[in-house]
């Protein structure tokens, strides 16, 4: 079947966003036929079970949509972004009357937000030209900063590693979803409640911090 010519971004989002609606529409259904099926004092066990079966697997199809509706979002994100996964920037500031600069950072990732913006989501490089191996990611969003700028600051052995890793990190998700739609990037986890959820997966081995 593939490889075949993907559409745009939009009309991907459009297409899933579609297909979700419809899914959660017709997942409403199936509760309000189970609901039906179970208010009386006796029931059929199973047509019950066989309702449930079919509830538990739209719920699965719905949070799969979910987390691909965010996929083709990262990916737009990914695409439209001055910087990529595995470069460096500095950020300029203006604070106060006076230009200030934080960094170098190296981007991990491009994330989308709700209102059609996205950012960069970075760790800070230390002075040998690696990640910091502590203090976490900062969210470095474009709209809120003066000026970001690619930096120039060297990488060691370490920091190359890094940078090529979330690079290919970058093109193997967007050849996984944009291109083969590969499900497989995907992976079921648990949240707190026990509930299954969606979550995209690393297609390499995690680096070695």
């Amino acid at each position: 079947m593939y490889p075949r010519k993907p559409l745009p971004y939009a009309e991907q989002l459009a297409r899933l966003n579609r297909y979700l609606r419809r899914s959660r529409t017709e997942l409403r259904h199936r509760y309000d036929e189970f609901f039906e099926a179970t208010t009386g004092r006796r029931d059929c066990p199973l047509e019950v079970r066989i309702r449930q079966r079919a509830i538990d697997s739209l719920q699965d199809t719905v949070k799969l949509l979910e987390v691909c509706v965010e996929e083709v979002r990262r990916q737009e994100a990914i695409f439209y972004a001055p910087f990529k996964p595995g470069d460096r920037i500095i950020v300029e500031r203006r604070i106060e009357g006076t230009d200030q600069a934080s960094g170098p950072y190296l981007i991990v990732d491009v994330l989308p937000d709700k209102k059609g913006r996205y950012a960069y989501e970075c760790v800070a490089l230390t002075k040998e030209g690696a990640m910091f191996k502590r203090g976490g990611n900062t969210r470095i969003w474009p709209w809120a900063s003066s000026n970001i700028r690619a930096s120039d600051a060297l990488l060691n052995e370490q920091g190359k590693w890094e940078s090529e890793y979330f690079r290919r990190c970058a093109e193997t998700s967007h050849l996984l979803a944009m291109r083969k739609g590969e499900i497989g990037l995907f992976e079921a986890q648990k949240n707190a409640l026990g509930s299954n959820y969606y979550r995209r997966k690393d297609t390499l081995e995690s680096p070695q911090l």
